[in-house]
């Protein structure tokens, strides 16, 4: 009898657990000013970022990583471990001068000291999760003072963990929870997939339209390779080609709904539809086709697939355009938003009718000859920027300066560093990865604290590196309090 009631006492404080968890959810998004944790994955060497806002960052403190979710944390006296370097400021992410120095396998973020160990120093008290049960495998210790902070740690993350998600899957591979120095958890987060966000919201945005929502997008979407690891593959064209990380799939998986793609025809092959970036041939489109379908069978949700520049085969006639919109047209079928919708039309409309695929294609004489299957193109705010600094001031002038919000038609801001021909030549700039991790970090904060509100749509390179999702999520929940 006794065991039954305990069984049922955990079962109760188990489900009471997920409830406060919802709750505090639901509280962030109408509260911009809660603590939030954010867990990213950085570009270069794909290891797991940590970044939090709005913490207390009082002394005793902690920002503790986990592979399994942690209930509960308590301090234990275990050997001391030996902390991992941190990295020099040009190889990581962070936010200025108050990023910690140092991120531990486990125990806090202290400068090591220099001098030999004594007896009594060779224990240490080291924070563990559920009893002991789960090991904290990094920590870091928020500066005092500093309530906004972005740190990369030592963690490798294997991106075999994100093609293993599924649609019924809520956290996978990591946990953070920020702790006060009794070990109270005053916020926590995990890696997490969103594939059916928009449905999530359905009774909130159904009545919107797609230029009223934050959209997540992807800067040359099909510009990625399976299996692909930059640490033992990258090459010079690997540097300047690639852009994410995450197969179409994935990036719908984990909540874009914009997807930038540059079609090349490749008249000799047998898939003669390839996705290119540049000059570069990349997918096949038919590989990227069936990923969408599959993705919006399944979940139903909406995407804008964006067709442009057409780099590839293409010449100056119509001739193979009429070929890629029939083709278009065979594979997608009954997904395809029939244009009657107008980009005014709201989400409910759209469920209505079960067309939930978008075909936007810039080239406007296609788009006449193809009145039932093409809408016009996503106006896509590229800024040809090098630096940060530049990118901050365009990205901030085309926001404060919009007149386009009065229109349907959809806008994305092209939050990305583009390298000058020179810079790809004798690479100047480290690659798009290292440009990605330079700007990521900072784009999520700035969509994040000013520019959220009024977005539509936003598209970065190595989308897997920013907050971006989830802070459209927040600002689209956000807007039914507004």
């Amino acid at each position: 009898m006794v065991g039954k009631v305990l069984r049922l006492a955990l079962v109760l404080l188990l489900l009471a657990s997920w409830t406060n968890e919802g709750q505090a959810q639901t509280e962030s998004y109408e509260n911009p000013n809660a603590l939030k944790v954010w867990l990213t994955i950085s570009a270069r060497k794909r290891f797991l970022e940590v970044s939090w806002s709005n913490a207390p960052a009082n002394k005793g403190d902690q920002l503790l990583v986990t592979r399994e979710d942690a209930l509960s944390f308590q301090s234990q006296l275990l050997r001391k471990h030996t902390p991992l370097a941190g990295f020099p400021s040009e190889e990581g992410s962070g936010s200025g001068d108050g990023s910690p120095s140092y991120v531990p396998n486990s125990g806090f973020t202290a400068r090591p000291a220099t001098k030999a160990a004594t007896k009594e120093e060779e224990r240490e008290q080291y924070w563990v999760a559920n009893g002991g049960a789960t090991e904290v495998v990094a920590a870091i210790e928020p500066r005092q003072g500093l309530s906004t902070q972005w740190f990369t740690t030592g963690l490798p993350f294997d991106y075999a963990l994100s093609r293993n998600a599924t649609v019924h899957t809520a956290c996978y591979g990591f946990w953070a929870s920020y702790i006060d120095a009794q070990g109270n958890i005053l916020a926590k987060t995990c890696l997490k997939v969103f594939p059916r966000w928009m449905n999530d919201l359905k009774s909130k945005i159904g009545e919107m339209r797609l230029r009223d929502l934050f959209i997540p997008g992807t800067h040359d979407s099909g510009s990625y390779r399976p299996n692909f690891d930059p640490l033992l593959r990258e090459s010079l064209v690997t540097k300047y080609a690639l852009t994410q990380d995450d197969d179409i799939r994935g990036q719908l998986m984990h909540g874009v709904r914009y997807l930038d793609i540059r079609v090349g025809y490749y008249r000799n092959s047998p898939d003669p539809f390839f996705i290119y970036h540049g000059i570069t041939k990349q997918r096949p489109l038919q590989e990227v086709i069936n990923q969408v379908r599959d993705f919006v069978y399944e979940t139903n949700e909406i995407i804008i697939f964006g067709l442009k520049e057409f780099p590839v085969g293409f010449g100056k006639g119509l001739g193979v355009h009429r070929l890629l919109v029939s083709y278009l047209r065979d594979q997608f079928q009954d997904l395809i938003a029939h244009p009657s919708l107008t980009w005014r039309a709201s989400l409910r409309d759209i469920w209505a009718r079960r067309q939930n695929v978008f075909l936007a294609y810039d080239h406007e004489a296609m788009v006449e000859e193809f009145p039932d299957v093409l809408f016009g193109s996503v106006e896509q705010r590229w800024g040809n920027k090098q630096t940060w600094s530049q990118l901050e001031t365009y990205l901030r002038n085309i926001n404060d300066f919009d007149v386009s919000r009065f229109s349907s038609r959809p806008v994305s801001d092209m939050a990305e560093l583009t390298p000058e021909t020179w810079d790809v030549i004798l690479d100047k700039t480290g690659g798009l990865r290292k440009m990605a991790d330079n700007v990521n970090w900072r784009i999520s904060q700035l969509y994040r604290n000013e520019l959220g509100t009024n977005a539509n749509i936003v598209s970065a390179d190595f989308i897997r590196g920013t907050t971006l999702v989830e802070t459209a999520i927040e600002h689209n929940a956000r807007k039914i309090y507004m």
